[in-house]
């Protein structure tokens, strides 16, 4: 059958997506299942309404080659029912794979040209078209591309007919897990497309780390948003900060274990003045180091909590610190910088006190060690 693909029914199709999309999940003790495996993310994938889906999943369930399961989802804060192919289920898959892969289509490529060849073929064609991301500037998200699966290959052809140039092209806008990893309570919110690293609830801790380590001058732009709950406690942009430590909550911002001192620096955007870490009696920004109640300069800001957007600035230089927020210089230090560890990231939490902590638009600028310095005029 030269040019025509051979027809799945819905549940194939079905079973196909789930066996691509479970890639290493373990279905008895998930990390975190994406969001794929549940029926929302089939109807996402596939383009069928829920009905039909669903219908579809009893068949397959029924037939003992797809399990549901139920875990807990961060983003949601509710459980929700998550698909995996069985034993069963996987050999199945594999089997229409094998019949996929030899069977031939009519492709349009980037340059209008029309060729022939196996979906396998065409598999291999569009990973070699896919580029790997560069990083001079480590960003929070990346350009949202179709996977190069059968499914979404399928998904693709129109009649008999495949169009390289549409398949290519960016979807979108998503989180850059190769270069950012989140711990303890912080999430990264698919529907907003933004990090949550507390919501508003009691004893939480948060962080999001860039899993490269930085030890030269760098620049760091991000959004923040504060508020929606009783005051408490605040985020900190943490460098040269050693990163092997589960953050704690309350006042700690997630920039310590608990117990003494974590080496490193931060930026800490305190909303909820506490003397217990010698923080002065009004909501502030400030530096740290090495501790949330070691603070080497602070200013007086407090309408950082307001639930609003404010975009910050930090630039830190071979022996300086400044820190701007909403275009205003708000805090300048010069001094002497340890750069000892290499981690940078961002923290925050909450305690007795209560409030949402979200960043977005994260930005990560490397200077060199041997940047000029200013000319000074005579």
């Amino acid at each position: 059958m030269r040019g025509h693909v051979i027809r799945l029914r819905l549940p194939e199709r079905i079973l196909l997506h789930l066996f691509e999309n479970s890639g290493q999940v373990d279905p008895e003790r998930p990390r975190e299942p994406p969001l794929p495996l549940t029926q929302a993310g089939i109807v996402e994938s596939l383009n069928y309404s829920l009905e039909r889906v669903s219908t579809g999943l009893r068949e397959l369930i029924s037939e003992g080659l797809v399990s549901k399961k139920r875990f807990y989802w961060r983003e949601s804060g509710r459980f929700r029912n998550f698909y995996f192919p069985t034993q069963e289920g996987t050999i199945k898959a594999q089997e229409l794979i094998d019949i996929l892969r030899n069977q031939r289509v009519k492709i349009i490529t980037p340059t209008g040209i029309l060729k022939e060849m196996t979906l396998e073929d065409l598999r291999n064609y569009l990973k070699k078209l896919a580029k790997p991301s560069k990083h001079d500037v480590y960003e929070l998200k990346e350009k949202k591309y179709v996977e190069i699966t059968y499914t979404n290959i399928l998904n693709q052809i129109k009649g008999n007919k495949f169009e390289v140039k549409s398949f290519v092209s960016p979807q979108g806008l998503e989180l850059n897990e190769r270069v950012w990893e989140m711990v303890r309570d912080a999430y990264y919110d698919s529907t907003h497309k933004y990090v949550v690293l507390t919501r508003n609830k009691h004893w939480q801790a948060g962080i999001i780390w860039l899993r490269e380590g930085i030890k030269m001058p760098f620049i760091v732009e991000f959004k923040f948003k504060i508020g929606g709950g009783s005051g408490g406690d605040g985020l900190v942009l943490m460098f040269y900060k050693r990163k092997d430590y589960w953050p704690a909550d309350g006042g700690n911002l997630g920039f310590v274990p608990g117990v003494g001192i974590m080496p490193g620096y931060g930026v800490e955007f305190d909303t909820q003045p506490n003397p217990d870490y010698n923080d002065p009696p009004y909501p502030h920004i400030a530096l740290i180091k090495d501790s949330p109640t070691n603070h080497l300069a602070y200013v007086e800001h407090r309408q950082m909590g307001d639930f609003n957007w404010h975009r910050a600035k930090v630039s830190v230089g071979i022996s300086s610190v400044k820190v701007e927020v909403d275009g205003k210089r708000v805090l300048q230090w010069e001094g002497e910088i340890s750069r000892a560890h290499s981690g940078i990231g961002i923290a925050a939490s909450t305690g007795g006190m209560t409030n949402w902590h979200i960043v977005d638009d994260i930005k990560i600028t490397k200077k060199s060690l041997n940047e000029p310095r200013a000319k000074h005029q005579n």
